[in-house]
């Protein structure tokens, strides 16, 4: 999108609908990003019971691992959105916009004009910082462990000087570089909250399937 000059201009979360069920901040108001995850039932689940199937003739199967059927993740509501010229630039926009309330550029009561691309990349940045490593403010929600490696990445994002943050296609590709960085080990660990703890059978199971798709050279992170 930011390298055909189209802002989404709105903060990014997920929610679930329909046969999509993926986190859900508790204070989330906004579907903008889905996954298409029908491909993991044998039927597409109920939107609101989620263990039915959509017609209700019974429960829904459980549901495959993402990595032996990877889904496609979708960003929508372009309420927001607005596609700018190349002759246009510096592109700004008048603040406010958008559900994030912290955006630093928009904080002060007469605020300039400011990039809506940097926006962009904050609320991105904020919404993976507080889903992924430090939590939502006055929310009792635990974050999953062993994703500090994205910490460096996501504190540029976040930066309270928007000419320091990178841009999108930076994020992309220093994410690529990180991930690749990582080792077998840590990309196939379980990603569970950070106040649970595996016990024995729990991790016995987990890294038996591991080791099955390892021998049958099933990657741990699969491209669609």
């Amino acid at each position: 999108m930011h390298e055909n000059h189209i802002v989404h201009g709105y903060v990014i979360r997920m929610s679930s609908c329909s046969s999509v069920y993926v986190f859900w901040p508790s204070d989330c108001k906004s579907d903008n990003i889905m996954a298409d995850t029908a491909c993991l039932f044998d039927s597409p689940p109920h939107p609101w019971k989620r263990r039915m199937k959509r017609d209700f003739s019974g429960r829904v199967s459980n549901p495959t691992s993402r990595t032996l059927k990877p889904v496609k993740y979708f960003l929508l509501d372009f309420g927001l959105s607005q596609a700018y010229r190349s002759e246009d630039a510096p592109f700004l926009r008048k603040p406010p916009w958008g559900g994030d309330r912290t955006v630093p550029e928009h904080l002060a009561p007469d605020a300039s004009p400011c990039d809506p691309f940097a926006v962009d990349v904050y609320c991105l940045g904020n919404y993976l910082r507080q889903s992924f490593l430090d939590g939502w403010d006055g929310v009792h929600r635990s974050t999953p462990q062993g994703f500090e490696f994205m910490r460096e990445l996501i504190t540029d994002m976040v930066h309270k000087d928007p000419i320091k943050r990178p841009t999108m296609s930076d994020v992309a590709a220093r994410f690529d570089v990180i991930v690749g960085r990582l080792g077998n080990r840590k990309l196939r660990s379980p990603v569970i909250p950070s106040d649970h703890r595996y016990g024995l059978f729990e991790t016995a199971a987990h890294w038996s399937k591991q080791l099955v798709r390892m021998a049958r050279r099933i990657p741990a992170i699969p491209r669609i």
